[in-house]
C-alpha cells in the first residue's frame, strides 16, 4: 500500500533483502538504488518496462565482468539503505541545507 506512512521504508528495506538473497546465489542484480527506482518509477508501464529491465540487465552484467561493484559503489549502495527518502515536499524543510549535506 503506496499510501502507508512507512512505504517507502517497507519497499527499501525488501529491495535490500530480495537482492542480497539472490547475491548470495551468484544471481546477476540490479543494484538497491537502481531496483529501487525500477519498483517506484510512475515513468515505467507496461509498454516500456521491457526495454528497461534489458537495459538494467545491460548494466547489472557490465558491472559484473568489471569485477563487481566498485569501492564507491559500495558506499553509494550503504548511503541508499539508511538515506531519508520524504515521501512529499513538505518532509523537505530546507533543500539548501540538505543538500550542502549530501555532498
Amino acid at each position: 500500500e503506496h499510501d502507508h506512512p512507512n512505504a517507502l521504508e517497507f519497499l527499501r528495506n525488501d529491495i535490500v533483502n530480495v537482492t542480497d538473497f539472490f547475491e548470495k546465489k551468484e544471481v546477476c542484480t540490479m543494484s538497491y538504488h537502481e531496483l529501487f527506482n525500477f519498483v517506484a518509477d510512475l515513468n515505467i508501464t507496461e509498454s516500456n518496462m521491457q526495454e528497461y529491465l534489458d537495459k538494467a540487465q545491460a548494466v547489472a552484467a557490465y558491472r559484473e565482468e568489471q569485477g563487481g561493484q566498485t569501492a564507491s559503489d559500495q558506499v553509494e549502495e550503504e548511503v541508499f539503505k539508511r538515506i531519508f527518502i520524504p515521501r512529499t515536499l513538505d518532509q523537505v524543510t530546507n533543500v539548501e541545507r540538505d543538500l550542502f549535506r549530501a555532498d
